[in-house]
């Protein structure tokens, strides 16, 4: 019996050793894990701090696999991806698709703060590469109509001037550009050809050294004085005779930069830059007014030409809210589409084979 007793008690002292072993390796295991988890979860931001965003994916992925539904990091990860995916669009001239890709990217919750900004920068970026594309693509498409080459130099400038290198989000726009590029090379070679402004009927008149002086002055006066309404940038394509003009009639009425850049947004809107006072991860980001309900967004399609051109024989058949614009479906004879009123100030729209009918900017 006591043989017997002994024996129970060696297995019991066994079996609680065993257990104690495999708490203590269960214990291991989760320590392990936790470790390697942290390591790729800081590993990870270091590399975005380093703008390496495909090894920090890379490490957001291992960090998921060390915790299969630990919500940071795949928020971590989903911001990265969108980061990737955005550029990727930019460079293969998907600059609409871009827009929103970084939109929901900047709308992640639980996301890193280091990655919230670098998605709001970027989102900056795909906007305005945006607004460059769907202007040039209005002003290209106005130039191509001209028969009797009455060409804006502005216009023609800028085509001459883009690096497709630099600005591949432009890349959809090549063969238009180079057909206009051949197309006013042809007419001024045959021809004499008289340059006019696309957003008047009036020519564009040459400039003195004076007046071309005294413009580049009114584009630094007018940029100086309020930095977050005026785009550089697209001031430098406004014809210096125009800058010129609307110099000479703000001065006549007593007026100050501010007043001669809003007459030059009559004809060139552009330079207005999308102004934001809420945060860029907000739905409701762009410019000081709250995301559009479905009645102001339908009353902004008159900013669209192809609507007002079209409104008697337009029919919507639908409407829909989507995560940053408002799209109306509709059918005109045979022919069915889709028109977009984004929040960002664009207004577009496109048939249901794909082709574009027309873009314009209703903010």
């Amino acid at each position: 019996m006591k043989k017997i007793l002994k024996r129970v008690g060696v297995i019991s002292l066994f079996g609680l050793m065993m257990i104690g072993l495999a708490a203590c390796g269960n214990q291991q295991s989760a320590d392990n894990k936790d470790s390697g988890y942290n390591s790729s979860i800081s590993k990870g931001l270091n590399a975005v701090a380093e703008n390496k965003f495909d090894k920090a994916l890379t490490y957001f992925d291992n960090a998921l696999t060390q915790k299969p539904k630990d919500s940071k990091a795949k928020a971590y990860r989903d911001q990265t991806q969108a980061y990737l995916d955005t550029q990727s669009e930019l460079k293969d001239g998907e600059v609409q698709k871009a827009v929103t890709t970084v939109t929901a990217g900047t709308k992640v919750t639980n996301g890193a703060k280091s990655l919230n900004t670098k998605l709001s920068n970027l989102k900056k970026t795909a906007k305005a590469d945006l607004a460059e594309y769907r202007q040039l693509k209005q002003d290209v498409a106005d130039q191509l109509k001209i028969t009797d080459g009455s060409y804006d130099t502005s216009v023609i400038r800028r085509c001459q001037d883009i690096n497709w290198r630099k600005k591949p989000y432009l890349k959809k726009m090549k063969p238009d550009v180079d057909k206009l590029l051949k197309q006013a090379g042809q007419q001024s070679s045959s021809s004499s050809v008289t340059v006019s402004s696309s957003s008047s009927s009036t020519t564009t008149k040459a400039v003195s050294a004076a007046d071309k002086k005294e413009a580049e002055q009114m584009r630094t006066n007018i940029v100086q004085s309020d930095p977050d309404s005026w785009d550089s940038v697209a001031l430098a394509h406004v014809p210096d005779s125009v800058i010129v003009a609307a110099t000479k009639k703000s001065n006549d009425m007593g007026g100050d930069p501010d007043t001669t850049a809003n007459m030059i947004a009559e004809k060139y809107p552009n330079i207005k830059k999308e102004n934001s006072t809420n945060s860029d991860t907000d739905s409701t980001d762009v410019g000081d007014k709250p995301y559009l309900n479905a009645d102001e967004a339908k009353q902004q399609l008159s900013a669209l030409d192809y609507y007002r051109k079209n409104r008697s024989e337009i029919e919507i058949t639908s409407t829909t809210k989507g995560t940053d614009d408002w799209k109306f479906n509709f059918t005109k004879g045979n022919m069915t589409g889709t028109m977009y009123v984004e929040n960002t100030g664009l207004i577009s729209a496109t048939s249901s084979d794909g082709k574009e009918l027309g873009s314009g900017i209703w903010r």
